[in-house]
């Protein structure tokens, strides 16, 4: 491994420069009668010949004899001592405090909690998202086909273990519109006959065994989610979540938020039909039902879905009354529901909600088995939980970057499976972090995650004394709340930008997006999915490489395509891989290579009379190098030997270094034909050349860069 002199610090002292050194700089570093002086010798500008500036070894770290053993077993033995030196560092430091704070988070906002700056401020977000998640989540629970109670459940108990076990102080935990979607969409068609339960809260005498099986499986749901939520969490994989990026979860939630609201548009119409999943069944049933549409329940309905929309726009607006974006879904089911005591107008068409059961939810863990059906459920609760981790994840680290306190992600993970565990033992289906109410919970000003505990006894509060009133709500009420809710996940502006900016990541979002209109909601996803998966692995396959050229008057090198008045040098040839080098991209790197070889070779030629002996490879990118890569490099080697060139490696990493030995790659190459920088390898290449009397002076590279790279 080389390091060439020249390019480094200045070879003498002042008494070098101070005897007329030739081409030094007299650098000011800003401070008063203060200089720094450095030679910039370079053969290629003229100088001292080879003999006085002679070439040193450069000892790396990786030559050293503690060397690192990088074997799988190596590995996992240095990350078993991390994990017994960070055991030992909390049994030695942390006091029982810290150990309660461990494993139960919330103790870490408590003891710093300043009760005259926090109280009154969580008081107010807990009681805002509370007089918003009691409509929404009985919404919710009707798309999900179970009684509107479960949406009340899913509010209270998750919400007080994660006030306990979450990270986020601001992130408003409970059902979920496109959970819900998920779950009413697969559910269906494990349970023969609930697609025709048109209100779970009132089955008739036939319907009610298909509903108590339905909710069972609800809840067995929620226990796999749990489960896979834990284990995520517990064993740190929630990386897996960076392969749903956001032009796939854009997609689906737009595509998602049509399904949901035209799957609710019956409600406000008054008319019963099948719940379909795809866009053009919907549409159909739609048209050949229009007829039955109800004219009292699409007033009501259609009046309550503007005055929910022009709440919520006001107050996204205006921020002196943003206290009507949470009231908004409380504001029309009280008005409904006075419609109803008021006017009766439940004897002239009106469908209403039913029964709901009056009370705190009840044990449910019997129900976790037998699960005669769990091959069946566990590849929904996979979709369910992949799409929830990312909404709440992504909402929880928007929420932590902007109220300036570190998240923990696998804490995160694992507190939102504790709370989907207290759920599904407590009657609850799955449940997440939520777009809407977590953003008003941030607005009302919450500061830690005694907002979402009051949250859930605000829900609780109702569960004990008020569900008979809700009782009397219009189902009409309902669906203008949900429809008026999945509005903001239409992110259509997110499209308009990816076609501005990134084609590739435009067509996984459409992709997603029709794939859940028009085939399903997993398929869609799955497709989405599988095209991002393919975009990842022809951009690695397909790797970017660059010929570089020098910046005049320094040593930094350059693509010449985005510099095309960068220096060339005839005979020498620099390029650089901007990728591992690994089995996948190794024939394309050679293709490159090569096609770079005969350009340059061409342009030397006939353009300066110049042989092309050196190809340099800048190798700073290359992170990794497996067996097929190093085959390929070897296969270049003896291909530009055979065409009269020697391949020259600069600033190879360790572990690409590692793997080079191994093979005996240096040796085939030549050890002196190793460097540093790019800098040292054309210096050394340079004096080659000039030493066999061939002219190293550089040309612009504005002929060469004009062709496609």
């Amino acid at each position: 491994m080389r390091r060439n002199q020249s390019s480094g610090a200045a070879q003498g002292g002042q008494g070098d420069a101070a005897a007329g050194a030739p081409n030094t700089t007299l650098l000011q570093n800003g401070a008063p009668n203060v200089s720094v002086q450095m030679t910039t010798y370079s053969p290629l500008e003229g100088g001292p010949s080879r003999r006085d500036f002679a070439d040193r070894e450069f000892q790396f770290p990786w030559k050293a004899p503690s060397d690192v053993d990088e074997s799988v077993h190596g590995t996992v033995s240095r990350f078993w001592e991390r994990q017994k030196a960070s055991y030992r560092h909390k049994v030695e430091s942390y006091s029982v405090v810290d150990w309660l704070a461990f494993f139960i988070p919330c103790v870490r906002w408590l003891r710093t909690y300043k009760i005259k700056e926090y109280l009154w401020a969580d008081f107010v977000a807990g009681i805002s998202v509370g007089f918003m998640v009691v409509p929404q989540g009985m919404s919710y629970a009707t798309l999900a086909g179970l009684p509107s109670v479960y949406g009340l459940y899913g509010a209270f108990m998750p919400c007080l273990t994660y006030a306990l076990v979450g990270s986020s102080r601001q992130l408003a935990v409970g059902p979920v519109a496109v959970t819900s979607l998920l779950i009413g969409n697969n559910l269906k068609d494990l349970v023969e006959g609930s697609d025709k339960i048109s209100n779970p809260n009132d089955p008739t005498e036939a319907q009610k065994p298909i509903q108590e099986r339905y909710n069972h499986l609800a809840i067995q749901l929620a226990l796999l989610v749990a489960i896979l939520y834990t284990s995520v969490g517990a064993f740190r994989l929630g990386f897996v979540t960076n392969f749903l990026s956001h032009s796939v979860i854009g997609g689906f939630t737009s595509g998602a938020a049509i399904t949901i609201g035209l799957s609710q548009v019956k409600y406000i119409l008054g008319i019963s039909i099948p719940r379909m999943e795809r866009l053009h069944d919907q549409a159909k049933v739609y048209i050949e039902n229009f007829h039955n549409l109800k004219w009292q329940e699409f007033i009501m309905g259609s009046t309550f879905l503007i005055l929910l929309v022009a709440m919520k726009e006001i107050g996204k607006r205006y921020k002196r009354f943003a206290w009507l974006r949470p009231l908004g879904p409380l504001s029309v089911c009280i008005i409904g529901m006075l419609a109803v005591y008021i006017g009766h107008v439940d004897t002239k068409g009106i469908k209403i909600v039913g029964s709901i059961n009056k009370g705190l939810p009840k044990p449910t863990v019997g129900w976790w088995g037998p699960m005669p059906e769990f091959k069946d459920l566990i590849p929904i609760a996979i979709v369910v939980m992949l799409v929830d981790l990312l909404e709440s994840t992504s909402i929880a680290r928007a929420l932590a970057n902007k109220n300036k306190y570190e998240l923990v992600p696998n804490q995160e993970i694992v507190g939102l499976g504790l709370a989907n565990f207290a759920g599904a033992a407590f009657n609850c289906y799955t449940t997440t972090g939520s777009f809407s109410r977590s953003a008003v919970n941030n607005e009302s000003g919450a500061k830690t995650g005694l907002a979402c505990f009051i949250t859930a006894w605000v829900v609780g509060f109702v569960l004990i004394f008020l569900t008979p009133v809700f009782k009397h709500l219009p189902m009409c009420t309902l669906g203008a709340i949900v429809v008026s809710s999945v509005t903001g996940l239409l992110e259509y502006e997110q499209a308009i930008y990816l076609f501005k900016v990134n084609k590739l990541d435009f067509l996984v979002w459409m992709a997603s997006f029709l794939g859940v209109l028009f085939i399903s909601i997993e398929i869609g996803l799955g497709i989405a999915i599988g095209l991002a998966l393919l975009i990842v692995i022809y951009e690695s396959a397909f790797p970017h490489t660059a010929l570089l050229g020098r910046i005049s008057g320094s040593s930094v090198y350059r693509n010449i395509k985005q510099y095309p008045n960068a220096q060339l040098f005839p005979g020498i040839m620099i390029c650089r891989i901007d990728a591992p080098i690994y089995f996948a991209n190794i024939q394309w790197i050679k293709d490159r290579l090569r096609a770079y070889e005969a350009r340059h070779r061409s342009w030397s030629l006939e353009q300066h009379g110049t042989k092309l002996e050196y190809a340099i490879l800048d190798f700073s990118p290359v992170t990794h190098l497996d067996a097929t890569g190093i085959h390929g490099l070897e296969q270049l080697i003896e291909q530009f030997a055979d065409n009269g060139t020697q391949l020259v490696v600069c600033n190879p990493s360790v572990k690409v270094v590692k793997a080079m030995e191994t093979a005996g790659l240096p040796d085939m190459l030549g050890r002196d034909y190793i460097f540093v920088t790019v800098h040292d390898a054309v210096n050394f290449c340079a004096r080659q050349l000039a030493e066999r009397g061939v002219s190293p002076l550089a040309a612009e590279a504005t002929e060469l860069s004009a062709s496609d790279d």
